[in-house]
């Protein structure tokens, strides 16, 4: 299977050229909708991808570039997971070429559109620890049990020390 980036046909300007995926083997073309640069410089091209789920009009797929250059997919045969806890129903920073209504579809349309503007207008200012749900903000840092003795060694051998005393002042 050779993945190769190439144009979309069409032509166009800086900002309009469309850059699409090809599949040589299967001869399948995928339009790269968005982007996303990580840590150690690589990119990752988003692309809109034909699906074969009912009421689904298309998924976004990734590739990436292995340590040859060659592209690869991230996201297998499939299309990319979704995210509750993603702040955006869609993977990466769009392109310039990208058409508007791809990402108002991924944001309202997409199977599953609703409840991710439900749980981010409803349920994300709540959290949850230990002691139950909670919609203060949540404590900055992270809680431990290491850090649970470390900063209460005082209040532990004070309270140790009086169970102590109790028991050994006892009639």
């Amino acid at each position: 299977m050779g993945l190769t980036m190439q144009p979309c046909g069409g032509g166009g300007t800086a900002y309009t050229q469309k850059n699409c995926i090809v599949d040589s083997a299967t001869g399948t073309s995928e339009e790269i909708i968005s982007m996303t640069t990580k840590a150690d410089g690589s990119i990752i091209y988003y692309t809109k991808a034909a699906s074969s789920s009912p009421g689904t009009a298309f998924v976004q797929k990734g590739y990436t570039r292995n340590s040859s250059g060659q592209l690869y997919s991230i996201s297998g045969s499939g299309g990319m997971p979704h995210q509750i806890n993603n702040p955006k129903p869609y993977w990466g920073t769009p392109v310039a070429s990208a058409d508007p209504q791809v990402f108002q579809y991924l944001e309202d349309s997409q199977p599953g559109a609703t409840s991710w503007r439900m749980y981010w207008a409803n349920v994300f200012p709540w959290w949850e620890n230990v002691f139950g749900v909670r919609q203060t903000t949540p404590p900055v840092g992270v809680l431990n049990a290491e850090g649970i003795f470390t900063e209460n060694y005082g209040f532990i051998a004070l309270v140790v020390g009086g169970i102590s005393y109790l028991i050994l002042t006892r009639d």
